[in-house]
């Protein structure tokens, strides 16, 4: 079988090389020489290409709207939250997490209630793939979501998902790189819309009158090291 035919290397470098010297003609035959492999082909090496630098997540909200308050149906018992994050990874796989009531926590947490972070089943991704879905769910009960009246109105909550690429548990499960973060928020109203006496919206959380506490105080590394971290479904110890 004939091994595939090969650009002749020594015969376009006799053209160029005509108006020289006898001495750059053989130079420029050798070169030609030393570049055909013993198959007679060219080889080139491949480029090594670095790693994409790591960028923060950023997640746009698909379902429900975080522009429109979400009435929970007495009938469910739970909700999925859905997203869509864009991010270089860089072999580090994308985690999230749902905080209830994000800066309005207790006993030194910045949150009331967690859906501990999870990483996404798709793995770590790049900019160059698009956006990939998320969906994260919150099952809601009384036991899981607060009714001790600490947020403005008792049946007024927020959901904040958050995306990182890592979280510390010694830092309540927050980021551990507070630049490495992205988050959305929705308004949840824990009532039937039809009750006379359910809110049709809730007031922004008050951090004047009561401070709010938010993942990037410093405070958090003492009170999550000494009490250990909240866990799904739960506050503070």
């Amino acid at each position: 079988m004939t091994a595939p035919t090969c650009p002749s290397l020594l015969r376009a470098a006799v053209p160029a090389a005509r108006p020289r010297s006898s001495a750059a003609l053989a130079r420029s035959l050798g070169a030609a020489a030393l570049a055909v492999s013993a198959a007679g082909c060219l080889v080139i090496s491949p480029p090594e290409y670095e790693h994409p630098e790591k960028t923060a997540p950023v997640l746009t909200a698909v379902f429900p709207s975080p522009h429109i308050p979400v009435h929970i149906d007495p009938q469910d018992r739970s909700m999925d939250f859905r997203a869509s994050v864009l991010s270089e990874d860089n072999g580090d796989p994308v985690q999230v997490a749902l905080y209830i009531d994000y800066g309005k926590g207790s006993d030194g947490y910045p949150y009331r209630r967690i859906v501990s972070p999870t990483p996404m089943p798709f793995g770590a991704g790049t900019i160059a793939g698009g956006q990939r879905p998320i969906t994260v769910k919150w099952g809601f009960s009384v036991d899981q979501l607060p009714t001790d009246g600490m947020t403005p109105e008792r049946e007024c909550h927020t959901i904040t998902m958050v995306a990182s690429h890592a979280f510390d548990s010694r830092r309540c499960n927050c980021p551990a790189d507070p630049d490495d973060t992205s988050w959305l928020t929705w308004q949840v109203i824990n009532c039937d819309p039809n009750e006379p006496t359910c809110p049709a919206s809730c007031p922004a959380p008050d951090c004047e009158d009561s401070p709010c506490i938010f993942c990037d105080d410093p405070s958090l590394q003492d009170t999550c090291t000494s009490s250990g971290a909240a866990q799904e479904g739960s506050a503070g110890p």
